[in-house]
């Protein structure tokens, strides 16, 4: 038996990229990330799933509901105060009931199956093992030294002894020093699939870039219509636009004569890009407006009735300004 403990704590650098939306809500084509992790536990356990977040309880059990997250085994714990990734696997103890805890970022996108992680966590003998992604560095001096944390771990319940009951816990420079002198066995493996931790706009971008570019979507209505750009149902393109993967466009939008969109981009169901608007690198939920001649660039709008009219442009993620030429 396999418990889970998801640490969705933190919007993201300052909270301003993500537009005040937790990072664990951030869309993925048909899905959000929470979303996909939790569809991953479905598959991978049979033990409890914790979700570990600071303030945002509310909004990420709204959604788990709404997709179909009623009936796990989920339980929440509010973590208000900054406890470190250890702090927080220590707070959420008494909820535990398996032989081996799986510990991961709600922000980390995982390609590898986590039981097969769970496996080589076993067959490895470690009480914990530090899941990582090669590093390309010529002047490490052994393999170990060549990877680098991809914010995922499996650990034995023991481990959890050697966790401080209150201040700040972290893994890295408590527990991982505090298990070798007790001589428990700590290990890194490398993750056989790409991995990637949402932390910043460029990081996240990255991650649709490659979903879109490798995603298998005709199952949620999407038909390929050239590699790497997604169409909806009911979706209308004037044949004058242009378009450069890998893109989605949700179902029922339009997009008008000489509209110009660039991915990595998702516009949600309902989308509008008027005649001559110029879209680069943008995420969206239902319902964007945008006007003749917009320019939108490195823009996130998870919400929903984004409306923008009018020549405008984005300074970076998440800032509008608009221009009167």
């Amino acid at each position: 038996m396999m418990d889970w403990v998801i640490l969705a704590g933190t919007m993201g650098s300052e909270g301003k990229w993500t537009r005040g939306v937790p990072r664990a809500l951030l869309p993925l084509p048909g899905t959000t990330l929470i979303d996909r992790l939790l569809d991953s536990y479905r598959q991978a356990s049979d033990g409890t799933c914790t979700i570990c977040a600071n303030g945002h309880t509310k909004a990420i059990d709204a959604r788990v509901s709404q997709a179909g997250g009623v009936g796990l085994r989920l339980g929440f714990f509010e973590d208000r105060l900054p406890r470190g990734t250890a702090g927080c696997l220590k707070a959420c103890e008494s909820r535990l009931t398996g032989e081996t805890i799986f510990l991961i970022g709600a922000a980390v996108w995982i390609g590898d199956d986590p039981s097969e992680l769970l496996k080589r966590h076993r067959d490895s003998n470690n009480a914990l093992t530090v899941f990582c992604l090669p590093q390309d560095d010529t002047t490490a001096t052994n393999r170990q030294s060549k990877m680098r944390p991809a914010g995922l771990y499996c650990c034995e319940p023991e481990v959890l002894k050697y966790v401080g009951t209150g201040g700040f816990q972290d893994l890295k420079e408590q527990l991982i020093p505090a298990l070798k002198r007790a001589g428990l066995r700590v290990g890194a493996l490398p993750l056989a699939q790409p991995a990637l931790e949402i932390s910043d706009w460029d990081s996240y971008t990255r991650l649709i870039d490659h979903v879109l570019s490798s995603a298998k979507l005709e199952e949620d209505g999407y038909s390929c219509v050239a590699p790497g750009i997604w169409v909806g149902r009911d979706v209308h393109l004037a044949n004058t636009s242009r378009i450069v993967g890998p893109v989605l466009i949700g179902h029922g939008s339009r997009v008008e004569d000489d509209a110009v969109i660039l991915g990595p981009t998702i516009l949600g169901d309902g989308s509008f890009v008027g005649r001559g608007a110029i879209l680069n690198r943008v995420v969206t939920g239902q319902g964007l407006q945008c006007g003749h001649g917009s320019l939108l660039v490195d823009h996130l709008e998870p919400g929903t009735k984004t409306n923008l009219t009018g020549p405008a442009r984005m300074a970076g993620a998440g800032s509008l300004r608009t221009d009167a030429n």
